[in-house]
């Protein structure tokens, strides 16, 4: 079954706010809940749960920014895709996106390059970035699902994706199946310690 690109762009964006939420919810119990955050450098299962998920959400808004990048200059230089200044799900995707980008690239670059500002501002950077993700996701699907309705059907509907009817749960997936793949790790910390 082929897939739009547009629908293959808005299902990487999907993937990298799933390993954020995940990222997120490990973060949250060490910060906030154990109120331990080194717990994410020096428990094993955090450490290696945060990372991993840190990783590959790194990898999906990699991939989503060179995409985007790609259409973005391709509707400035040839109008394909079209340029929709008077689209708003358009212009609140992708402006924004810009100080996003930012806050993205200097998050990946102390979490690779400098950890000592990262673990400094741990406790509104990790926040700031799942709000990113959270944004980028959601005016991502919203654009994407705008642009499949009958009324203004610039791609076909999804092949993988929910159909436009349910697009609140599929707004919703990422988080919730984020919520469901973390709470096994949190529950196999909670018997680490016990064991201890």
């Amino acid at each position: 079954m082929p897939i739009d690109l547009a629908e293959f762009n808005t299902i990487v964006t999907f993937l990298g706010c799933l390993c954020a939420t995940i990222q997120m919810g490990t973060g949250y119990y060490a910060g906030y809940v154990l109120r331990r955050p080194a717990l994410l450098t020096t428990d094993r299962i955090l450490n290696r749960s945060h990372r991993a998920f840190g990783s590959f959400a790194t990898a999906f808004y990699m991939m989503g920014l060179f995409m985007g990048t790609n259409s973005l200059v391709g509707a400035l230089r040839t109008g394909d895709p079209p340029l929709e200044l008077r689209s708003i799900s358009f212009n609140v995707h992708t402006w924004p996106s810009i100080v996003i980008v930012a806050v993205f690239l200097w998050k990946i670059w102390l979490s690779y390059f400098n950890k000592g500002p990262l673990y400094k501002n741990r406790k509104w950077l990790g926040p700031a970035v799942f709000l990113a993700w959270s944004f980028t996701w959601i005016t991502a699907a919203i654009s994407y699902y705008v642009r499949t309705l009958p009324s203004n059907p610039q791609h076909p509907p999804p092949s993988f994706l929910l159909p436009y009817s349910l697009v609140g749960v599929q707004i919703a997936m990422p988080f919730l199946l984020g919520a469901i793949i973390v709470w096994p790790i949190i529950g196999k910390h909670k018997r680490s310690l016990k064991e201890k």
